[in-house]
């Protein structure tokens, strides 16, 4: 089973989470740690299982906290080489993501992480880069946009 929650979407801030009974994902990360802890604990889910973070690109509201989780919880972030150039020169990351966390991907190139593989691909908006994926768990697949400007 594939299940979704939305932890925050808006200019306020957009966190999204991704999982199946075995692993999980969260989709950026532009709410402050304590409301995403907070969540996770009227939830009844457990912080620990997150084990990778998409970024779909680098405005303020999307990226807020991702340095946070990547550094002090060990969370590798997939993101594109120009989405992460712009997420270091952001004014709102509070901390930096390290080499060590960063996983540089590419559109249309399809990539595995746990129960999950992964293809992002353009969308339009003004950001830096932006990304929309398609999740496949087992014989589910799942498409996710944000931020859209129009429809192509």
């Amino acid at each position: 089973m594939l299940r979704f929650i939305s932890f925050g979407s808006g200019s306020s801030g957009n966190c999204y989470y991704l999982f199946t009974e075995t692993d999980s994902l969260l989709i950026d990360v532009g709410v402050g740690i304590r409301t995403l802890k907070k969540h996770f604990h009227n939830y009844g889910l457990r912080f620990e299982d997150v084990h990778n973070i998409l970024i779909t690109h680098d405005h303020a509201d999307h990226i807020k906290a991702v340095g946070h989780l990547g550094e002090k919880h060990g969370i590798p972030v997939y993101t594109t080489p120009e989405i992460h150039e712009g997420m270091k020169h952001s004014y709102c990351m509070t901390e930096r993501l390290s080499p060590e966390r960063t996983r540089f991907i590419q559109k249309e190139e399809t990539f595995s992480v746990g129960d999950f593989t992964i293809t992002c691909f353009e969308v339009p908006h003004d950001g830096t880069d932006n990304v929309g994926y398609r999740i496949t768990a087992g014989d589910k697949t799942f498409s996710f946009l944000t931020d859209i400007g129009h429809i192509t």
